[in-house]
């Protein structure tokens, strides 16, 4: 029998062990164990034998395997007093090490009870969910008795319950290794307990616990690349979902088929999995010959949803290096040994098409033109595709996604014309997470386990940084995940209301594409469309994909129509009917992909418009494309745009404000047109992404110490920013001592720390890619004025593409500025420059424009190109930036004197450096306000 055959044949033992492994620790998701572990310990923990008084079926379920000679039960093995009995046990012991060895032990630390808190990796608690052990008991726990009967269904439905409740418990409530949840321990556990027994059907032999070690699998793909390469939002979406699909059939290879692996990571670029070490993984083979690459490579590009065409072939690399977590010596020897996957994560990945594949769409062709969703197929051979100048497989996929908006009335729309806002301008919010120096465990350093003068550490405990563990890891990039993903879902539910689309039916069956988008003539605009073709006995239709708002002000609609949705709608409906209805114009239907001889062709020619009626919807006026770890993708209307960036900024100041000077986020707004070309924002956005974090020096030139959080005035080249670091934790009570901590400079002077009289520790600081260097980092409350810190500093970038090769213009020199002298500005600035557009609106429209007209131009009349900032630094550009400031036609009840002269300070200088300039291009001519 060949090694994989080995795994199919024991399917149902293995994924039962999987299952044990999630479970193991399930006593602590109960109110029992937050009783006994709070400060004020109540009761005692949930019996072991109570799983068997509950479920009494589960005590005749039998794990067994070949590598013992006797079988477990499940409630047995979920005992971990039984662990030592034989080999089952003894695995699970060591799986359960290797993944909780992040538990060190804290001084103290233990929480009251209610009101027990869970913490992120960065330090930002919520409080545990009351009524545990009703939800724990209501867990799934019937389905274990007949899963070897229905693992697959089984398995899902545990892990969707799983996922739910224990990622909302501390696997220990103790201060500060509360961070890593339940679910995060589980999972590892069942991956590493999985891997284990497979690896040693795979190899034939059975290891010693204290041998067992484990690799990373990564199929990896330029996902980034693939889904971004599109013409329209339908292609990109798409895409991302055939991505998806392909990736969940390799998962369903690796952890069902043949189960010996676990999906331990997943962003744009692929996934990365747990798998035993098995030094010749990929090439071991089934029944019929075939390796475990070729195998994972065809289920890449079957599909399910749709077969992806030879589009892409994976990246499939096994890590090199075994690693066996902690070492299994502990306490008596510490040489841990942790997975890398943050150099799995940090390859450049190429995904070369498979040109067997493609090369079979070329047989017989004669010449053709490349389809253009694709860029590999030929177009056609249909006359619909070749008309959109796609192939036929784009021209379906296409098709299927128009469908599916089409016929719901609640899903997020997928048109650009939808998200533009009445001016007829959308936003590409782009986002990104820095997480370099975290994924490979350097600033976890930063974070403590034991820190300098605790008043619980009474036994003179050293102090101690917490172990980059791969729970941990895993901690931070599902934090961030949830990050992005509670950003999506917040700005999707602000961005809803009831809108009203239009269904414009016809007299006659038109000759059109079903599904495909066209423009209506609409008196001096182009109305967006869709052709919806008669089903089930119900006529067909067109069906507007347009934000009625725009049609409605281009078409001479007054302010209080136009933006009300419902308003809009009825205007336009009401002047489709006068025209088209009552005086039986003729309509104009082009097809806005066709080439320039056949778009102006009417397709709807002697068709006429017979009736209009509405489609009532509830949908967000905004398109999520991406909420990875690291990045975030997002399309809104433009005059919403600066509302979702302030509210990014908010919830990454409450949520990461303890370790933001070691977490950088990088945001940027790409503004344009309705009918710019979306791969020109697309590549702008990407361009943003493409900025490195520079690790910078900044003087401390305040320190405000208040009862639950430090204000920190911080200046570096002229700029100055203020902070405000949270000191406590979740509770509102309890001293944060563990995560608000700065780098300081110190120029190797020691003393400088001054460790014996404020909490300061010497670490390891990331400096660059690769080399480290000795620094102390001091806790935010005991920073001092005059002091220099370091930070990755977060940025904040935005361009309006009023011409597609606007887009080229954004590039970061090895400084991380712009050629644009004052871009990217400091995240920091969103708050100052919002205050700053506040004074200015005091000015007429007139007035605005005329003040930063005449410092601009004088400016360039003094200076030229001034590419060294000169004038930033001139005395006597200063003071003529002060006088026209001054000068300028300020209201009566509101003049340039009444303003604070701190404020009057920061317009000055906003001036000099170009950045009112900035600020009336954003306000004035990208939002129009």
């Amino acid at each position: 029998m060949n090694q994989l055959d080995v795994l199919a044949q024991h399917r149902e033992m293995l994924l039962l062990a999987e299952v044990i492994g999630w479970l193991h620790d399930y006593r602590k998701c109960s109110d029992e164990q937050l009783k006994v572990q709070a400060s004020n310990s109540q009761g005692s923990a949930l019996p072991r034998n109570e799983l068997a008084n509950r479920y009494s079926q589960l005590t005749g379920v039998n794990l067994q395997l070949p590598v013992q000679t006797g079988a477990r039960t499940i409630t047995n093995l979920l005992d971990d007093n039984t662990w030592n009995s034989d080999l089952l046990g003894q695995y699970l012991s060591r799986c359960h090490k290797t993944a909780h060895f992040d538990k060190q032990e804290p001084v103290g630390g233990k929480q009251a009870y209610p009101g027990t808190q869970i913490s992120s990796p960065f330090g930002f608690e919520r409080t545990i969910p009351t009524n545990l052990t009703n939800q724990m008991w209501a867990l799934p726990w019937t389905s274990l008795a007949n899963y070897s009967q229905n693992s697959q269904t089984a398995r899902q439905t545990m892990l969707s319950a799983l996922d739910k409740l224990f990622t909302q418990v501390g696997a220990d409530t103790r201060r500060p290794i509360n961070e890593v949840d339940l679910w995060s321990w589980g999972l590892l556990v069942g991956a590493l307990y999985k891997a284990a027994l497979a690896g040693a059907l795979l190899t034939g032999s059975i290891p010693a616990c204290k041998d067992l070690r484990w690799r990373l699998l990564g199929v990896r793909v330029n996902g980034f690349d693939y889904m971004l390469n599109v013409d329209r939002i339908p292609d990109l979406l798409v895409k991302q979902e055939l991505l998806t699909d392909c990736l969940n059939r390799v998962r369903d290879v690796l952890e069902v088929t043949y189960p010996f692996g676990s999906e331990v990571y997943r962003d744009e670029n692929g996934s990365v999995f747990v798998v035993p070490d098995v030094s010749n993984l990929l090439a071991i083979t089934d029944n019929s010959g075939q390796s475990l690459r070729s195998i994972i490579e065809q289920a890449f590009a079957q599909g399910t949803v749709m077969q992806l065409g030879g589009e892409m072939i994976p990246h499939l690399e096994l890590e090199q290096r075994p690693w066996w977590g902690q070492d299994p010596n502990w306490p008596h020897s510490s040489n841990d040994e942790l997975p890398d996957i943050s150099s799995l994560l940090n390859q450049m990945i190429v995904s070369p098409a498979n040109a067997a594949d493609i090369g079979r769409y070329w047989e017989n062709k004669e010449a053709a033109d490349i389809c253009t969703v694709c860029g590999l197929r030929p177009q056609g051979p249909s006359s619909k595709a070749a008309e959109r100048n796609v192939c036929d497989i784009c021209e379906a996929r296409r098709a299927d996604r128009s469908q599916r908006w089409a016929t719901s009335k609640t899903d997020p729309t997928i048109w650009i014309d939808e998200v533009a806002d009445t001016n007829g301008r959308f936003a590409l919010i782009v986002g990104q997470f820095d997480l370099t120096h975290w994924l490979d465990g350097s600033l976890l350093q930063s974070l403590l386990l034991i820190a300098p003068h605790d008043p619980q550490n009474t036994k003179s405990e050293p102090v101690t940084s917490k172990t980059p563990s791969f729970s941990r890891l895993r901690r931070i990039w599902e934090t961030t995940r949830r990050f992005w993903h509670e950003v999506q879902e917040e700005a999707l539910q602000k961005l809803r209301d009831d809108r009203r689309r239009l269904k414009i039916y016809l007299n006659a069956q038109p000759n059109l594409g079903p599904f495909h988008v066209y423009d209506l003539v609409v008196g001096p605009t182009d109305l967006s469309v869709v052709w919806v073709p008669p089903q089930g006995g119900a006529a067909g239709y067109l069906l507007t994909a347009d934000n009625l708002g725009y049609i409605a002000r281009q078409l001479g609609a007054e302010s209080s129509i136009y933006t009300n949705p419902a308003a809009a709608a009825i205007f336009v409906e009401e002047y489709l009917f006068e025209q088209f209805v009552k005086n039986a114009c003729q309509p104009i239907l082009r097809n806005p992909d066709a080439s320039l001889s056949l778009g102006r062709a009417n397709l709807v020619s002697g068709v006429k418009i017979k009736e209009i009626a509405y489609q009532d919807n509830a949908y967000a006026t905004a398109i999520p494309i991406l909420a990875e770890p690291r990045s975030f993708l997002m399309l809104v209307p433009a005059d919403k745009s600066l509302k979702v960036l302030k509210q990014i900024k908010a919830k990454y100041e409450c949520e990461m404000g303890k370790v933001r000077d070691r977490l950088p986020l990088h945001l940027g707004c790409v503004f344009a047109a309705r009918r710019t070309p979306i791969r020109a924002v697309l590549d702008a956005g990407r361009a943003m992404l493409d900025q490195k974090t520079r690790l910078q020096a900044w003087q401390i030139t305040s320190v405000k110490r208040q009862p639950v959080h430090v204000a920190l005035q911080l200046e570096r080249s002229g700029y100055s920013i203020q902070w405000q670091i949270p000191l406590k934790m979740g509770d509102g009570t309890t001293d944060d001592l563990w995560y608000p901590y700065f780098f300081l400079e110190t120029n190797g002077d020691d003393s400088k720390a001054d460790a014996s009289n404020r909490r300061a520790v010497k670490i390891s600081m990331p400096h660059g890619n690769i080399q480290k260097v000795k620094e102390w980092i001091v806790h935010a409350e005991d920073l001092r004025v005059g002091e220099t810190i370091y930070r990755w500093s977060s940025t904040f970038d935005f361009e309006f593409l009023d011409t597609t090769a606007r887009r080229f213009e954004i590039s970061y020199d090895a400084h991380g500025r712009r050629p644009r002298r004052t871009r990217p500005f400091y995240l920091e600035d969103l708050d100052r420059l919002e205050e700053l557009w506040r004074y200015m609106t005091r000015l007429t429209k007139t007035q605005r424009h005329q003040v930063i007209r005449t410092i601009e131009a004088t400016r360039e009349a003094w200076y030229g190109p001034d590419d060294n900032g000169q004038s930033t630094t001139d005395k006597v550009f200063e003071q003529f930036v002060a006088d026209t400031l001054a000068g300028a036609a300020w209201p009566k009840g509101q003049p340039w004197c009444s303003i604070d002269e701190e404020w009057r300070k920061k317009l000055i200088q906003a001036g000099v450096r170009g950045e009112l300039a900035d600020v009336a291009e954003l306000h004035m001519e990208i939002l129009k306000e």
